[in-house]
């Protein structure tokens, strides 16, 4: 009877020991899932503040771009005013007319062409050719 007792002593160690070696697995299995899910609720954390970071850019854009667009009718509106009275001064006037209609002297017309100009080196460049007006033509306009 007391061999039967110690082999059953020794499955119940044995048993005891597998026992303690899974639930040692299981608490190192939870911590490493624990330690994971704070990564990623530290990322879930990250990715919401740029989230909100893009929904305040983009409603500050959104309420530019409305900006822009009505200061763009605005100057529109403006244009068709100006034209609308230039017409108007043009009916008016019979000598206005004439002038409105005749065409730039060359050398002004030059003046009021422009280049697609890219940028603040191209625009220094272009003021700084030496194809300005010829100074005789400037001081016989004077």
């Amino acid at each position: 009877m007391t061999r039967v007792l110690s082999v059953l002593l020794v499955v119940m160690i044995g048993v005891l020991g597998w026992l303690s070696w899974q639930l040692n697995n299981a608490s190192h299995t939870i911590e490493m899932q624990g330690t994971v899910l704070a990564s990623k609720t530290q990322q879930l954390t990250e990715k919401n503040s740029q989230l909100i970071g893009l929904s305040i850019l983009t409603e500050t854009n959104s309420r530019e771009q409305t900006r822009l667009y009505a200061a763009a009718e605005k100057t529109a509106a403006l244009l068709r005013r100006r034209q609308h009275l230039i017409r108007e001064l043009k009916r008016e006037n019979e000598i206005l007319q004439r002038w409105a209609d005749t065409p730039l002297p060359a050398d002004i017309a030059r003046l009021r062409e422009r280049p697609s100009i890219a940028g603040g080196a191209a625009y220094r460049e272009w003021l700084s050719r030496s194809d300005a007006v010829p100074p005789g033509k400037v001081s016989a306009a004077q």
